[in-house]
């Protein structure tokens, strides 16, 4: 109460000290602001890796606007103990309600230590791959390859298996062909490799693999396991699907597809029944 009557004294009181300490404060935020402003630029500028810089830049602008608020009531001449009871009092009652954003900052913190991503890296994080664009304190965004994007509360991201593929060397592309019943197990391996064997892209080590691993209801299921760097795996598993599929369709090989037969049986009429 004592603080809140001291506020209120100044305020009727001494009206140019306050007006000065508004200005002060106003003043005060634009040049956090600037600063705060002119960092970010000097990080996206250089070539280094973005996210504790960032991520301590907001950090700073918090605390640069915490001694803005106690150099402010300073000057008004109110006692910093009675700003630090309050601002205990007033913390501990945030703390309690906003703990979950509380543990998603921390979590971003852990984030931006161990690294186990960075901005512009292709993860994998749970069932949903994609393209890294941003960490904040609370928030990790990730773009799928169909360009959507998906926004991860950081205790969720760290919670969850992540599979970081833009720190593997290599990637192996897997792909399950459907063959209809009736053709050579050797002249589909050897069809499929040739393909494979076209392709710059493909590593000879590990070496290329065709295996029939299923027989279906209606086809035989072949895996094709080959490996790729990092860097051309989409565009390798494209060029892959449409290349076999048009060797297949040259060499007169049929690829099965679930197929859905309706018959429909004529109804007796019912008036000749009676």
């Amino acid at each position: 109460m004592n603080f809140l009557n001291k506020l209120k004294n100044y305020a009727l009181g001494s009206g140019v000290e306050l007006a000065i300490a508004i200005i002060y404060m106003l003043v005060g935020y634009m040049l956090i602001r600037i600063i705060i402003s002119l960092l970010k630029r000097s990080v996206n500028r250089a070539k280094i890796e973005k996210t504790i810089p960032n991520f301590i830049i907001s950090i700073l602008n918090i605390v640069l606007i915490i001694v803005l608020v106690v150099s402010v009531l300073k000057f008004l001449g109110i006692s910093t103990e009675s700003v630090v009871t309050i601002a205990s009092v007033i913390s501990l009652g945030i703390s309690l309600a906003l703990q979950d954003v509380i543990k998603g900052i921390a979590n971003g913190f852990l984030l931006v230590t161990t690294k186990p991503f960075v901005e512009g890296e292709y993860v994998k994080i749970g069932d949903v791959e994609g393209t890294i664009i941003s960490i904040s304190m609370f928030n990790t965004v990730l773009k799928t390859t169909d360009g959507m994007m998906i926004t991860y509360p950081n205790s969720q991201a760290i919670n969850s298996s992540i599979k970081n593929f833009s720190r593997l060397p290599v990637r192996r592309i897997s792909l399950n062909i459907p063959v209809a019943y009736g053709s050579k197990t050797e002249e589909i391996k050897k069809l499929m490799l040739d393909v494979v064997k076209k392709q710059k892209n493909i590593l000879n080590n590990p070496e290329p693999s065709v295996r029939l691993t299923e027989y279906g209801d209606s086809n035989l299921v072949y895996t094709l396991k080959c490996w790729t760097q990092c860097e051309n795996y989409w565009s390798t598993l494209y060029d892959l699907n449409e290349q076999i599929l048009d060797a297949l369709i040259d060499a007169n090989i049929s690829i099965d597809y679930n197929q859905l037969d309706v018959h429909i049986k004529d109804m007796p009429n019912k008036k000749e029944e009676l």
